[in-house]
């Protein structure tokens, strides 16, 4: 953390060949300094004395003098003015402004993960399109759209899990390079990493749902479009967070990854498509109340079905006929709101909570020595 040189360009050349460390002909002369510099391995004792003898030939050089002097000038002239050396922080929204800047460079950069993250969005809706193609509202509209919400709520779940357990530990030695030597905190840090993937949550939403949505026969209403599109997006928030805290808590991409089923099978069995509210374990009824998979599936199949009328029957027995609206397929699931919006703040709540942990995991990490 000393100083080696502070001067001139053009006299830096100078300022190393007087020290003994002369740059050769035909050599990059910014190699130069950085090997003559740096602590080479299996060389770290003689690099350090070089590195060390650098430090002291500056401080016993004109350059270093003459600054010296202009600093004690400066004082004199100004008293009231500080000029001692001292780490001074940045402003938390000067910090989160920086760090959001260097996010959106950094994807301007590689414009390829944006186009493969928007493909994949278009290949996505196509395949549900396709696979649940023109559905209509009979007897088997239940387990039809049912099917279609539930795959949705759990390719984006999945998708934003994966993609942000590689996010973090990626960059985290950089992050904790400049958090120590006091750059910025964690805070500012984290939370521009959350408004960087906002654009993200609601653009991939709906572009997904732009392409399968009516291609599947969901509602036909923008408002219900809407609401499914936000929807999908406050799941995309909960997988992000999750995805974040994983990779927070464990600092690796693999473990991270290896972690993420079983956390997210009980969340997953107990998100009301393959089993009954009312049937849930006593020992289970916590697990339930935090799986955003519930809640987004209530959500969404409220938005579908309540208020719908005239399920078809083509059956010739009427005994086969048990769906003659949507609150009829809200009740064969035990769905029993009468409105989605309660179930948005959930996914909202729980996808801070796991924010949450995910920047308490991050800063224990980073004050790690």
């Amino acid at each position: 953390g000393e100083i080696a040189f502070i001067g001139e360009t053009g006299s830096v050349l100078d300022h190393f060949q007087k020290a003994g460390y002369p740059c050769n002909a035909n050599f990059n002369p910014a190699d130069h300094y950085i090997f003559t510099l740096a602590i080479r391995p299996g060389q770290e004792e003689a690099c350090r004395e070089r590195a060390q003898h650098m430090v002291e030939f500056y401080k016993e050089s004109e350059t270093y003098k003459s600054m010296m002097k202009q600093l004690e000038s400066n004082s004199e002239d100004n008293p009231d003015v500080d000029f001692s050396l001292k780490p001074v922080q940045s402003s938390l929204a000067t910090q989160v402004v920086e760090n959001l800047k260097r996010s959106m460079k950094n994807v301007i950069r590689n414009p390829a993960y944006i186009r493969s993250r928007v493909m994949q969005s278009i290949i996505v809706g196509l395949l549900m399109g396709l696979a649940y193609f023109n559905t209509l509202n009979d007897q088997h509209v239940a387990q039809n759209k049912s099917g279609a919400i539930f795959n949705l709520i759990v390719y984006f779940t999945f998708g934003n899990v994966v993609i942000q357990t590689m996010s973090i530990p990626g960059e985290l030695h950089i992050v904790k390079r400049e958090y120590q030597t006091g750059m910025y905190s964690t805070l500012p840090y984290f939370t521009s990493k959350i408004l960087a993937e906002i654009p993200y949550l609601l653009g991939l939403a709906l572009i997904t749902m732009a392409v399968c949505y009516f291609m599947i026969g969901f509602r036909c209403d923008f408002v219900a479009f809407l609401t499914t599109v936000v929807g999908i997006a406050g799941i995309s928030w909960c997988g992000t967070g999750l995805g974040w805290f994983l990779s927070t808590w464990t600092g690796d991409a693999a473990i991270a990854g290896a972690l993420t089923a079983p956390i997210i099978m009980p969340l997953f069995l107990f998100g009301g498509l393959y089993q009954s509210e009312e049937s849930t374990p006593v020992y289970f009824e916590p697990v339930k109340y935090i799986s955003w998979f519930r809640y987004g599936f209530n959500m969404l199949m409220i938005n579908e079905f309540r208020g719908l009328k005239n399920i078809t029957c083509q059956a010739d027995s009427p005994a086969d006929c048990s769906l003659h609206t949507g609150d009829d397929v809200l009740r064969y699931f035990a769905i029993k709101d009468d409105v989605w919006w309660p179930h948005l703040p959930a996914l909202v709540l729980i996808g801070g909570f796991l924010c949450l942990f995910a920047w308490s995991c991050l800063v224990c990490r980073l004050r790690r020595r």
